[in-house]
């Protein structure tokens, strides 16, 4: 997805079919697992979710938890030295070589900030006091080394190199404070907000700060010149860093303020495990980039959880934490993001990812992760269980990916994996039957090469639910419509009707207004050229299309729409933007019937589809009605199916029997034979 924001996506309609083998009994059904969404529910352990709706190598970590500490909540490296600011007891934990080698501790409830200084001192801002601290590179001792007048919480700090001076992010007043090396703290500025959450700046000078209660990005200049950089949505400011003309900001809508565990900013309302600076209910959060021209760019929007700590990389990545999901988000120059790292606790609070030694830190309970170079060694993704309703037979597991991708799998009839369910089963390196037994639930473990390529775009299980006993109830006269199928299982009903058509649509932001045209291209999934869909003087100013596949080979297609204002803008300002959709499946040619013969009193035959599965299944006598039949392993899941029906309780000795096949795009194929019955 390669656009200016996360929100201009493809919607695409396309032929997706999970049949059942008829409409008068439970028939094949499966789940499918192709989008972000669906993969999103599982767990990575050493794989990343992409936006793009793909399972990838992600980050491989090492976790050291904290013991007897709740949160930790502030970390800074050198070298190969890290130091992580914790609460509830305010203790400072160095680590050196991945160890615990020093514990230094300010006597206040939460170290929410650290910075080092010029000289290597390191910084300690702490709450609910509004100490900070400085430990001596020397001595290693910690002393109190400021506390600003008016200051109860020192929420961030930041060290300035070019005039050599502390700078202290505070509440409850949104005070910003200079302290010189004395420890003597000046009022740089002072405005309307509650408070100052967060601090960065640039190598000329310049401090960029973020505030609460209203969302603000301010920019004090050299020569202490203060200006609005935006008035973001929400009500903080929770995070902002700087780096090479690019400015990240997590801005975040909260419930409750900053400091609100503490009564007039003194000693916590009442004794509690939560650490204070953190927040009992997650928050709404946005992602923001502020480009080296001033342009601002929302790169994220999530109503499930706020951000926490943003900090960019090298590279032009930003990496992201969040507060709900224990999840760090890589987000790429083009706004596509992952979930890099996953890990076991709630809140990822710090960030030190631009640093000899990368590591991260989180909260609910405390532990630090180092983020080893390289790739894992074993990248694995897990499904969340899924729930067939019923005890059910499983049939084939398909996938599509790239990279030498093993599969395994169990089943159990505990919404929870438990030792009542199956062990993990042999590992499956191309599409086979699932060996795992019969069960309700089913979970699905993908391991991926440690390869950087590799990547894992969809997964299809097939099943065929136990039958259940019908029972009459009361009757309603008029038709009502069908229940919707459960998200992630395939509905129950005949393949859809052939067509070369495929509507296309998709959604555009557009804040200006300008009139916008699209051009539409496609290719092969494997590859090729991009392809338009037509030509260059169709002027296509709708957010949909009408594709007709009829004079393509079959095959999965991708989509490009490319998004252009050039028709309200001179050609140096005309803005561009492009989203790739999922593969579609382009399927015209229907399948074919073959071996069709009477032997035994049994009509058999085999049905095959160069794409498939065969969908559905049907046979006619004399003319009569269409009716349902099941193949011989009553499972339709794949592109060849062989069938058999026994002929009885016919009057006469000739009878012509038709057999009807359908593919999963809705093509039929129709076929008769002369039964001489004896």
């Amino acid at each position: 997805m390669k656009t200016s924001r996360t929100t201009l996506m493809v919607a695409v309609t396309a032929t997706v079919i999970a049949s059942s083998a008829t409409v008068a009994a439970v028939g094949t059904q499966h789940f499918r697992l192709d989008s972000a969404e669906s993969f999103f529910g599982g767990e990575l352990e050493g794989t990343a979710i992409h936006s793009d709706g793909s399972v990838r190598v992600g980050a491989s970590t090492e976790r050291a938890e904290i013991k007897d500490v709740p949160t930790a909540y502030s970390v800074v490296s050198r070298g190969d030295e890290t130091y992580v600011g914790t609460g509830t007891s305010g203790v400072v934990y160095r680590y050196k070589k991945r160890k615990l080698t020093k514990k230094y501790a300010t006597g206040e409830l939460l170290v929410a900030s650290l910075a080092f200084g010029r000289d290597g001192a390191l910084y300690a801002g702490t709450l609910p006091n509004g100490h900070i601290f400085r430990i001596d590179p020397k001595t290693e001792k910690i002393t109190r080394f400021s506390t600003p007048k008016g200051a109860k919480h020192i929420w961030a700090l930041y060290y300035e190199p070019k005039r050599g001076r502390l700078i202290a992010g505070t509440g409850p007043e949104g005070t910003i404070f200079e302290i010189d090396s004395d420890g003597v703290a000046r009022v740089l500025h002072k405005g309307d907000a509650s408070h100052v959450m967060s601090l960065t700046g640039d190598r000329k000078g310049t401090i960029f700060a973020g505030t609460s209660d209203d969302a603000l990005v301010l920019e004090i200049s050299p020569s202490n010149q203060v200006k609005v950089v935006h008035d973001f949505p929400g009500n903080e400011i929770t995070s902002i860093d700087y780096l090479d003309g690019e400015l990240a900001v997590a801005a975040n809508e909260f419930k409750i303020k900053p400091g609100g565990q503490f009564k007039g900013g003194g000693a916590p309302a009442r004794p509690s495990a939560r650490p204070p600076g953190t927040r009992p209910r997650p928050g709404k959060g946005q992602l923001w980039r502020v480009g080296r021209d001033g342009r601002l760019e929302q790169l994220i929007d999530s109503k499930q959880s706020h951000f926490t700590v943003v900090e960019w990389a090298e590279d032009g990545r930003l990496y992201a934490g969040s507060g709900a999901e224990g999840h760090v988000l890589q987000v790429e120059t083009d706004a596509t993001y992952a979930i890099w790292a996953d890990v076991e606790e709630r809140q990822v609070l710090g960030l030190s990812l631009r640093s000899d030694v990368p590591s991260f830190v989180t909260g609910d309970a405390a532990a630090v992760y180092w983020v080893n170079p390289g790739l894992p060694k074993k990248p694995v993704w897990t499904s969340p269980t899924l729930d067939s309703g019923f005890a059910s037979t499983w049939g084939r597991i398909t996938w599509r990916g790239s990279g030498k991708i093993v599969i395994q799998t169990r089943s159990g009839n505990t919404q929870e994996p438990d030792d009542t369910w199956s062990p993990w089963s042999k590992k499956l390196k191309a599409p086979a039957k699932v060996p795992s037994p019969p069960a309700r639930f089913v979970q699905i473990r993908a391991q991926l090469p440690a390869d950087p390529t590799a990547e894992l775009r969809s997964v299809d299980l097939y099943y065929l639910p136990q039958n259940q006993r019908p029972r009459v109830s009361a009757v309603q006269v008029g038709a009502k419509a069908p229940k919707p199928a459960k998200a992630g299982r395939g509905a129950q009903s005949s393949p859809p009707p052939a067509s070369s058509l495929v509507k296309l649509s998709w959604t555009v932001v557009n804040p200006d207004r300008d009139a916008v045209r699209f051009r539409l291209s496609y290719r092969r999934e494997a590859g090729g050229p991009w392809r338009p869909m037509f030509l260059e003087d169709t002027v296509l100013n709708q957010p949909k299309y009408t594709w007709d596949t009829e004079s393509i080979p079959d095959g999965y297609y991708l989509v490009k729409v490319d998004a252009s204002d050039e028709e309200a803008n001179p050609e140096n300002l005309v803005m561009h933007s492009e989203v790739v959709s999922q593969p579609i499946l382009v399927d015209n040619h229907p399948p074919r019937i073959t071996k069709l013969a009477y032997r035994n009193g049994k009509v058999q035959g085999e049905a095959t589809d160069a794409v498939g599965p065969i969908a559905r299944l049907q046979a006619s006598i004399d003319a009569g009605p269409w009716r349902d039949i099941f193949p011989k392993d009553l499972l339709l899941d794949s592109p060849e199916e062989a069938f058999e029906m026994k002929l009885t309780g016919l009057e006469g000795k000739t009878h012509i029997v038709a057999i009807r096949a359908y593919d999963a795009a809705g093509n039929r194929v129709t076929d008769e034979i002369i039964a001489k019955v004896r």
